[in-house]
């Protein structure tokens, strides 16, 4: 299962604004509301942090993948998002998170879930991707970087 398909250049940003885990999962649930009008802010960013309350989806390394099952969305979505300053995400490794990899499946499709959740993760392994992804100058290089990291898995 290729991360390109369903990675799109107006579902990545590379410099969030928030400063804590509520308030960051409430702008990339915004930025996604935006670009995906059948789901509201709220809902998304409650979702997420109900969620978030089984445990944090932070795990090491800068990174955290926060994932949910949704009966409103009919195939993946997948968003990107970057902290250049990290918050307090509370993960795994107690280190700040930088970078945000936001997924939102249909309830009814666990495979596919499971799948990219897999596919993130044995990406994310990469000490070279992530620093190229904290380093990347935009929105569109941090798109352009994983999916050439995803064409070599």
């Amino acid at each position: 299962m290729q991360l390109s398909n369903f990675i799109k250049p107006n579902l990545v940003w590379s410099d969030l604004k928030a400063d804590n885990k509520q308030a960051i999962i409430r702008e990339i649930a915004g930025n996604i509301s935006l670009q995906k009008t059948f789901l509201s802010t709220s809902l998304i960013t409650d979702i997420l942090l109900k969620r978030e309350e089984l445990g944090s989806t932070g795990i090491e390394d800068g990174v955290a993948i926060p994932h949910a099952k949704m009966e409103q969305v009919d195939e993946p979505i997948l968003a990107i998002a970057r902290s250049k300053n990290g918050i307090d995400f509370h993960a795994h490794d107690g280190n700040p998170t930088f970078l945000f990899f936001v997924l939102l499946a249909p309830t009814k499709s666990s495979t596919a879930h499971l799948k990219l959740l897999a596919r993130l993760s044995r990406l994310l392994k990469s000490p070279g991707l992530r620093k190229n992804l904290l380093n990347a100058a935009d929105s569109l290089a941090i798109y352009n970087k994983i999916l050439d990291e995803d064409k070599k898995l």
